[in-house]
């Protein structure tokens, strides 16, 4: 790809904002990973508008087995595990609210610092209990086959990647020393601090690192894009700081593609999509030509069930191990925001459910513009919510609706 041309400066930064903030509503925040992206030295991912004349009209929704389809997903009735009437009420709910969107009637504009942002809606729901899909529905322009846009739900399937490295020894430990996997950063010039950073240091957003854009303009290519990153930030401190950014994720990509010779696309088919039968899947190029980390991968909503059914059966899926139990163990532990309603692993997150008394840990992939992996583990219990614009109530919906519905 031919290297960008970028103005390190205020445009930039500008300009992603404003982009972000077109899609995303007043709910949508950086603790619970739905925040707008905001990019610096890289490009803002291209979310693309529905077509409201393609929304699908579906009427009353009732339920229906998920067919079998032969791509490595077993199929059963939901009525076997749980109740289902909560359920029901709420995807009859989605779709009148989608049908209304559709003919422009309650579509909100709702301004915010002088910029119109728009509220979208669900447009799939998919459920998975006990390793089968039972249930599986999809509303507006969505469709079984079709790609759905990824936002940072792109940056758990890096930490995945480099999880693999580490399994593959290419990466000695997530404890390493950034540095020590990025040569063609000139470690003479990097600010204050940076070579204390480790790999976990990026996979858990706890860095420090805080980009400062520099006055001149610089071509951006593969071999200076993270050295213009730890150069151009204010120096690191000894306590870092946890801050929710796609600038860790570029990093990771950098040593992603140092330690494999893979680009993230290359490294995502052969580890993890090959054994999981996923073949139809999108990324988007960065401002320095390799694979885009923190956002704009693809793919349909039964293939992030099979990322999630992986994740959760720790590293196996259909009695292949993908990915190590420790790794996926590591992954989505707690490592920050400890104290916070959502809490951070290695670009996973965590958040605490309590029904009938019980407390349950839900480990999540989630991401701007409404996109969302969830599993309990203890329940054997796994759910894909994808929506069009930004909507993080999938979160609530999921504790409140999907949870209850499978606890006996």
């Amino acid at each position: 790809m031919k290297p960008q041309f970028i103005t390190l400066g205020a445009g930039v930064l500008s300009l992603s904002v404003l982009i972000g903030s077109l899609l995303q509503p007043a709910y949508a925040k950086e603790s619970d990973g739905t925040a707008p992206e905001v990019t610096t030295l890289n490009i803002p991912s291209k979310l693309p508008f529905v077509d409201r004349t393609q929304f699908a009209i579906r009427g009353e929704i009732n339920y229906t087995v998920p067919l079998a389809i032969n791509d490595g997903l077993e199929v059963d009735d939901a009525r076997k595990y749980g109740d289902l009437d909560e359920i029901m009420t709420f995807l009859n709910e989605i779709e009148e609210k989608n049908q209304k969107f559709r003919i422009g009637k309650d579509v909100q504009f709702k301004k915010g610092k002088g910029k119109k942002r728009v509220l979208g809606n669900i447009d799939s729901v998919l459920i998975a209990k006990d390793g089968k899909l039972v249930l599986e529905e999809y509303f507006a322009d969505a469709r079984q086959d079709k790609l759905h846009y990824q936002m940072s739900i792109t940056k758990s399937i890096v930490a995945h990647c480099i999880g693999k490295a580490v399994e593959l020894g290419k990466i000695g430990s997530e404890n390493d020393r950034i540095l020590d996997y990025l040569p063609e950063v000139d470690r003479s010039k990097v600010a204050r601090g940076v070579d204390s950073l480790t790999i976990k240091d990026l996979l858990t957003m706890n860095s420090g690192i805080r980009f400062k854009a520099p006055k001149q303009k610089e071509t951006i290519t593969k071999d200076n894009h993270a050295e213009l990153y730890l150069v151009n930030t204010k120096p690191i401190t000894a306590s870092k700081v946890y801050k929710y950014d796609g600038t860790n994720v570029d990093l990771l990509v950098h040593i992603l593609h140092n330690t494999t010779g893979m680009t993230l696309k290359e490294a995502a088919a052969k580890y993890l999509f090959a054994p999981m039968d996923i073949d139809n899947y999108r990324f988007e190029k960065s401002s320095c030509g390799l694979d885009k980390g923190a956002a704009g991968m693809g793919l349909t909503s039964r293939d992030m069930l099979k990322i999630g059914l992986m994740t959760m059966n720790y590293g196996n899926y259909n009695g292949t191990q993908v990915l190590s139990k420790d790794w996926i163990e590591r992954a989505t532990a707690v490592h920050v925001n400890e104290d916070k309603p959502s809490s951070y692993g290695y670009l996973w997150w965590s958040n605490d459910v309590e029904v009938n008394g019980k407390n349950y840990r839900v480990r999540s992939a989630r991401g701007a513009g409404g996109q969302f992996i969830f599993m309990v583990p203890e329940l054997d219990l796994s759910a894909v919510f994808t929506s069009y614009y930004a909507n993080n109530h999938p979160i609530q919906h999921f504790a409140n609706i999907i949870i209850p519905a499978f606890v006996n």
